[in-house]
């Protein structure tokens, strides 16, 4: 693994891409101690103090991933740092499609950022921000960090070479998935470790709210929500949402 450190940067995401256009070795990791114009999903800001978390983008190159499944890619990222974090002594789950969380409590975000040629996944950036040492968050409400969860300061250029390296072993047990079995073997962890798996609880779709539990979560991203009464209920991203 070639890491990039940098003491700050405007986007890592921005820099690995760059990484990418020059021809980096795949797995190629950027990672910055100040990241001033970090985001998350849909364009969100991502809040983190300066020196204290986790933040860093891998550059990849998923030629061996069909188009239609791009989920594997999130299932095999968030299943690395679920990884890492389990080796730490914190229990986190899945919050679908790929936040990291701990009880009922965010610790991690994701963005993956890709491009396509024909059928076939031709490049990806893996943007991953991880709350270390921060203590107060101001925009996010239900936010931790690994301090919050076990007192411990850590050494944040030495976690992101550990998290880093969690993450490219998963991504290396996907890109050695043959068959069924293999993906099913995928989908079996990542469910199995998805926020609220067992159980019946209260979700909302626009102003409906209804009880379901978690049945599966499709190769193209979906989310299967099962009712009480049997009936099974697909969801795109942003379609649905938990209530807390």
């Amino acid at each position: 693994m070639d890491l990039l450190f940098f003491d700050q940067l405007e986007s890592t995401n921005d820099k690995a891409l760059e990484a990418l256009a020059q021809g980096c070795p795949e797995g190629t990791t950027v990672a910055t101690l100040h990241q001033t114009s970090g985001r998350g999903q849909q364009n969100a800001r991502w809040e983190s103090e300066k020196g204290l978390n986790l933040t860093f983008s891998i550059a990849l190159r998923p030629t061996f991933l069909p188009a239609e499944s791009m989920f594997y890619l999130s299932k095999a990222i968030s299943l690395g740092i679920a990884a890492y974090l389990h080796g730490e002594g914190i229990k986190a789950t899945i919050k679908w499609p790929n936040d990291i969380y701990v009880n009922d409590n965010k610790i991690c975000g994701i963005l993956i950022e890709q491009s396509v040629s024909g059928a076939r996944i031709a490049q990806s950036v893996v943007g991953v921000g991880l709350n270390a040492n921060q203590r107060q968050f101001v925009s996010v409400a239900n936010a931790t960090s690994m301090l919050l969860c076990d007192g411990k300061m850590r050494d944040v250029r030495h976690e992101v070479k550990m998290l880093a390296g969690c993450i490219l072993k998963s991504y290396g047990q996907l890109r050695e998935a043959k068959s069924k079995k293999d993906f099913a073997e995928i989908d079996s962890r990542y469910t199995s470790l998805l926020y609220r798996s067992s159980g019946f609880f209260a979700y909302r779709c626009g102003s409906e709210v209804f009880t379901a539990r978690i049945a599966a979560a499709l190769p193209s991203g979906e989310l299967v929500l099962q009712t009480p009464d049997g009936k099974q209920r697909t969801f795109g991203f942003k379609e649905v949402e938990f209530v807390r």
